[in-house]
């Protein structure tokens, strides 16, 4: 759908994830629970005579939290359970101080005010929606282990250690399997052609275009120019990948093919690369190089596809008017625009309530260009399209026009690009377009002070 709407409100809970972890059921207040001099609400399933957690240890846990009725975060998807460090109490008797009473193996209910943990430790700027204010949420908590700063490098130094040894064994076995003699070059790489080139190889600092399929040594593809349809045009020697494939296309010519066997010590290493490559990750490329030209020749044709790109925006801007101007005769269209430039033309007068800021408005809406290309519609999808009115979550020229419609309202809006997406692309809706929209207003719910 072109993206009307507003950007998530709920981008800062990603700020307390880190604290989130799995196991039990949430409760309810009941019997058992204990209250701490600090005003922490606890009660202990589980409790055994041990070292207690400290401030910068990191904890291994397992955590879900919500309300009686309805769970908010439940860690059971995280293998192993969720490490972090902790971190020092935020406010007397909040989370982190339960947990620093808890030992190795113990399971606890923790009841915490919802407006401190939501306001104070995930730093949000409103209590959410969901949120009823002075509500108690649990969190049902069981401590797996903890550990000081230095073992836990320690531990996370012989994972690393183990995680490299069996990289090497499953790079081993990769040769074995698929019969691959060639010996390896000094740096590990190993280079099969698979068509020889012809004329010269790319010399530092020049832009070459590759073909390029990029996989793991277990069959996973993590990128392939076949997807685009393009080769990849970068320049040569500024370390755009791994020395493995930067050593494997200086050895290629002009056409040239060839699969190139990158051990970890010249591919990423002991980093990992998002969620498709680990660490020690070998790869292999199957590369060829298409072409060669000096960086001068490449910035000279980006500065002409930019002079280009610039000409046909002006154009489009200067035209702009010119098609309103034509669209708004040829349609009959005999209203005024108001102050902003939106031509607001009624089909049919709603008779429920007049739509106002802040209001929860239910919109059917169909939107094209001004030579009718349809680039969006409710009614394909079968469903009103809602957000609130007034506070910027679409165009301009949506919000003005929405807040002059009554409930059951139809009309017809003409939008300048100054209030709806100006001098940038958004999807199939070139830059300076005006759009028309064909609007049906179902709904409007009005605020809670109303």
């Amino acid at each position: 759908m072109i993206k009307l709407i507003k950007t998530n409100t709920m981008n800062y809970l990603k700020n307390f994830a880190i604290l989130l972890l799995a196991v039990l059921t949430i409760t309810s207040c009941g019997d058992g629970y204990k209250t701490t001099d600090n005003g922490l609400v606890y009660k202990f399933h589980t409790e055994n005579d041990g070292d207690k957690p400290d401030v910068g240890d990191f904890i291994t846990l397992d955590m879900y939290y919500g309300f009686p009725d309805t769970v908010l975060f439940d860690s059971k998807n995280i293998p192993g359970g969720l490490t972090f460090p902790l971190d020092s109490p935020f406010y007397e008797g909040d989370l982190f101080t339960g947990i620093m009473m808890m030992s190795k193996g113990d399971s606890a209910s923790f009841q915490i005010s919802a407006d401190s943990f939501f306001l104070v430790i995930a730093r949000a700027p409103t209590l959410p929606e969901f949120c009823v204010p002075g509500s108690m949420l649990t969190f049902e908590v069981k401590l797996h282990d903890f550990k000081t700063s230095a073992e836990q490098e320690a531990a996370d130094a012989a994972e690393l250690d183990n995680l490299r040894i069996e990289s090497d064994e499953k790079f081993a076995a990769y040769l074995l399997e698929n019969n691959i003699t060639t010996e390896p070059l000094p740096s590990g790489l190993i280079f099969i052609e698979e068509k020889e080139g012809r004329g010269r190889q790319p010399k530092a600092e020049e832009m070459i275009s590759v073909n390029l399929t990029v996989g793991l040594i277990d069959g996973t593809k993590i990128f392939s120019t076949d997807d685009r349809g393009e080769p990849f045009e970068y320049q040569y020697g500024q370390n755009f990948d791994t020395k493995g494939l930067e050593e494997g296309v200086g050895m290629l010519k002009k056409g040239g093919k060839a699969r190139l066997i990158v051990p970890h010590t010249i591919a990423y290493g002991a980093e990992s690369k998002g969620q498709m490559i680990p660490p020690f990750s070998n790869i292999v490329y199957d590369v060829e190089l298409v072409s060669m030209r000096s960086k001068e020749a490449y910035d000279k044709e980006r500065a002409e596809q930019q002079q280009q790109q610039q000409a046909m925006e002006d154009e489009r801007k200067n035209n702009e008017k010119s098609l309103r101007d034509k669209y708004i005769a040829d349609n009959g269209i005999n209203v005024l625009p108001t102050a902003s430039g939106l031509y607001y033309i009624e089909k049919e007068r709603g008779t429920g309530a007049r739509a106002m800021a802040g209001n929860q408005v239910y919109v059917h809406y169909t939107g094209t260009l001004l030579d009718g290309t349809k680039f969006d519609s409710s009614l394909d999808r079968g469903e009103p399209f809602s957000f609130r009115l007034g506070v910027g979550e679409v165009i301009k020229g949506w919000d003005e026009g929405i807040g002059l419609m009554n409930e059951g309202g139809k009309a017809k809006f003409v939008i300048p690009s100054a209030i709806a997406y100006g001098s940038r692309d958004s999807g199939s809706i070139p830059a300076y377009s005006t759009l028309v929209f064909e609007v049906e207003l179902v709904k409007v719910e009005p605020t809670a002070t109303e």
